[in-house]
């Protein structure tokens, strides 16, 4: 409504300036009126073109009157032309400004993308930790209850390989004993060996001599607490006959190697006797080779008798058998050993055996006569 106003009222203000001019040419032009000397024709003219000035100034001077856009376009357009430079100038700041914000957000959101996948990687991973873990608290949970039921188990074990331990002592006191006294009244058996000793070679008959009497010095007190008795040749429970001593020393002197002296019983002495001994020479060479089966036995649990005595009496056939081929015996006598631990082993072995199995007793190196006792293993095979 206000723009048809101004139109109106523009065309109002320039028809009547316009009808002015024209009646003022006109009258002008009738009476031949001039300006500035100029002629009619040129007058009007002239006066033509103010007329269309004046109607121009007058639809300015209308428009500045009502329009508030207009005054401004008229007096304040080098003030706009500069702030709507600067507002451009902004504009260009905020736009690259706005392009850089862009390009941070692009990297943002791809360093968002990114953290988002660690995250979901840390993520499965922590389920798997979580899991792992879960795993390994059932395990340690079962791994008690195992370890109590083994500990329950151990403290069995300890007290049966206590038994065990006990048993064995009593077994191997009742086998040397077995050894030294085959009868009620018997100090010594017919071919038992006392003693031994190595005599090592290239010494004098004296120095021979010397460590042979020592060696007998030694038979005769074991002959004395066994109950042996004797009131001859200088000895309290020995009796050699005439000539053995002279004849060993001769012997031992033109050896060229050290040899095994034995003093054997040579028959069966009841205590209060004196005990007739020999003394038996052999030379100290390999007997028993690693690995040499010394007694093999096949033991069934199902018939046979329980496997400890199994294994004393095999041993005592490794002991005999050692002692025929002339090997030296330890102050216990015995010419094979075999670890208390391994007889126990067999012994805790033997309850899980349910079908018939080879026993066997194996040299567990190479043995020279000299060396007593043998040391031997204890082969279960089934």
């Amino acid at each position: 409504m206000y723009g048809l106003t101004l139109i109106l009222t523009l065309a109002v203000v320039g028809g009547a300036i316009a009808y002015i001019g024209d009646r003022l040419g006109m009258k002008i032009g009738r009476k031949k009126l001039t300006l500035f000397g100029l002629r009619p024709k040129h007058t009007s003219i002239v006066v033509t073109i103010v007329t269309g000035v004046f109607i121009a100034t007058a639809s300015i001077v209308v428009l500045t009157i009502v329009s508030q856009d207009v005054r401004t376009a008229l007096f304040r357009m080098k003030e706009i032309q500069e702030e709507l430079a600067a507002i451009q100038l902004s504009y260009d700041e905020m736009r690259l400004q706005r392009d850089n914000a862009q390009l941070e957000l692009q990297e943002a959101q791809s360093s968002l993308t990114s953290a988002l996948e660690d995250y979901q990687r840390v993520m499965s991973d922590l389920e798997q930790a979580q899991a792992a873990v879960e795993e390994q608290r059932v395990k340690i949970a079962e791994n008690q209850e195992i370890i109590a039921g083994m500990s329950s188990q151990i403290s069995e074990l300890e007290l049966e390989a206590e038994r065990l331990l006990a048993e064995i002592e009593e077994l191997w006191g009742y086998r040397l004993a077995f050894s030294q006294m085959r009868g009620a009244n018997i100090a010594f058996n017919a071919s038992e060996v006392i003693s031994s000793v190595v005599i090592e070679p290239q010494q004098s008959r004296e120095e021979i001599r010397i460590q042979l009497e020592a060696f007998l010095g030694e038979v005769d007190a074991i002959a004395y607490r066994r109950g042996a008795r004797s009131t001859e040749g200088g000895y309290r429970a020995i009796y050699l006959r005439p000539g053995v001593v002279d004849f060993a020393v001769e012997e031992l002197f033109s050896a060229d190697t050290s040899r095994i002296i034995r003093a054997v019983s040579e028959s069966n002495t009841i205590p209060g006797i004196p005990v007739v001994a020999y003394l038996e020479i052999y030379p100290n060479q390999l007997v028993y080779a690693k690995n040499t089966v010394l007694v093999e036995r096949v033991w069934d649990p199902q018939v046979d008798s329980e496997i400890d005595r199994v294994i004393l009496d095999m041993l005592n056939q490794a002991n005999v058998q050692a002692i025929n081929l002339g090997m030296a015996v330890n102050e216990n006598l015995e010419a094979v050993q075999l670890p208390g631990s391994a007889f126990l082993e067999a012994l805790v072995m033997a309850r899980e055996i349910k079908q018939p199995v080879t026993v066997r007793l194996v040299v567990a190196e190479d043995t020279w006569r000299s060396q007593a006792p043998i040391p031997i293993e204890l082969q279960i095979i089934g």
